[in-house]
């Protein structure tokens, strides 16, 4: 008697703890998915700053973004959920571009911004479900996701005090703005002493953009601010190093080989644009920093451009597989080059979306401000 209800022990302990690893990953893809979502309304209001400064040009790259690089991690989860819905948010995504484009009015833009806003919900709630979208733990989750890619976007844009590359300053504003959006949401609910913390670190980090500071002191105020949603939410974060990133990546595009040769084109992309987005991205600064820009530069290319434009025109299986062992080759070089330069990060970091890359490096155009407050 005794051995059975140990086995039934056994039994229940083994089920609930696959169950619980069923939920984490549930909660996991969920946060991914609206932390896309969250990109993707930093480029919006990114596109209504633009229109307002009268400058076409860097409105377009923001509204082509979403369309380019976060649709395609998207689109799994939408197919999944609702063929039709996907259908939707993919054609209002392709259309933005032209809907707020040079020859269209500010009003009749608005018009096209306002109801690519309402897709997005719309698909929130599809997704992630309202209950979880109004969690104040799942919130300052999106929140640090957006402070960990701004502070990479503001590495890639300034250097020296100047703006080398308009649009990744702009992305980095943008994805601060949209985390003090959902900030503003959740502050009654966060202690007194933590939010008055946050809200001077919020001031110290835009005076920093305003101020075009080092990228170092940038990460440090995000750093902060991250660590102190930490705290909030009662969790430790964790250190790990570059070459998770590294072997992230190996995974990714090995998977990516094999779901492409399978037909499977949708998986395919978006397990190519997360090598990319959420990974590789934590590579750049670094390969910078160490007088490597060559070979991020080539990388770049060859992930977030050729691989990409590959699987989109259907090229054949084999030519995939070698332009993906071409990649997986150059990132033995990447791995010399990391291991000594560790990364404070969160472990969860990588399923939080991450990062939109730049689709031009336009020069001196008119800065997006922050608004009046």
């Amino acid at each position: 008697m005794l051995k059975s209800i140990l086995a039934v022990l056994a039994l229940v302990a083994v089920v609930s703890s696959a169950s619980l690893a069923f939920a984490d990953a549930d909660y996991d893809e969920k946060l991914a998915f609206a932390g896309h979502l969250e990109e993707t309304l930093g480029h919006f209001w990114a596109i209504e700053q633009n229109l307002d400064d009268h400058n076409a040009e860097l409105a377009l790259v923001h509204a082509t973004h979403p369309i380019a690089e976060l649709y395609a991690l998207m689109k799994p989860d939408l197919q999944k959920n609702d063929p039709t819905m996907d259908a939707h948010v993919e054609q209002i995504l392709m259309d933005l571009g032209k809907k707020t484009g040079k020859d269209v009015t500010r009003q009749d833009a608005q018009k096209a911004l306002d109801e690519a806003k309402e897709v997005v919900e719309i698909a929130r709630t599809a997704i992630v479900g309202d209950d979880l979208s109004q969690d104040t733990n799942f919130k300052m989750q999106l929140m640090q996701g957006l402070l960990g890619t701004s502070k990479d976007e503001y590495a890639e844009g300034v250097a020296n005090g100047q703006i080398n590359m308009m649009a990744e300053f702009q992305d980095g504003s943008a994805f601060v703005w949209r985390s003090e959006q959902i900030y503003n949401t959740i502050k009654s609910d966060i202690p007194q002493h933590n939010a008055d913390e946050l809200d001077k670190f919020y001031a110290d980090l835009w005076a920093g953009y305003k101020a075009r500071a080092d990228p170092e002191d940038i990460e440090t105020k995000a750093g902060a601010m991250i660590h102190e949603l930490d705290e909030v939410r009662g969790v430790q974060s964790e250190e790990t190093d570059l070459l998770v990133y590294v072997e992230n990546i190996r995974s990714l595009l090995q998977e990516t080989k094999e779901q492409y040769a399978a037909g499977n084109t949708d998986d395919a992309l978006s397990l190519a644009t997360k090598a990319y987005l959420d990974n590789f991205e934590y590579l750049e600064s670094t390969l910078v920093k160490q007088n490597n820009p060559q070979l991020s530069h080539d990388m770049e290319q060859l992930m977030r451009e050729d691989l990409r434009n590959m699987i989109k025109a259907g090229a054949p299986a084999s030519e995939v597989s070698a332009h993906i062992d071409k990649i997986l080759l150059k990132m033995n070089d990447v791995a010399k080059i990391v291991p000594e330069f560790p990364f404070g990060a969160l472990i969860a970091m990588t399923s939080v979306v991450g990062v939109v890359i730049a689709m031009t490096r336009a020069k001196g155009f008119k800065l997006i401000q922050k608004p009046a407050l």
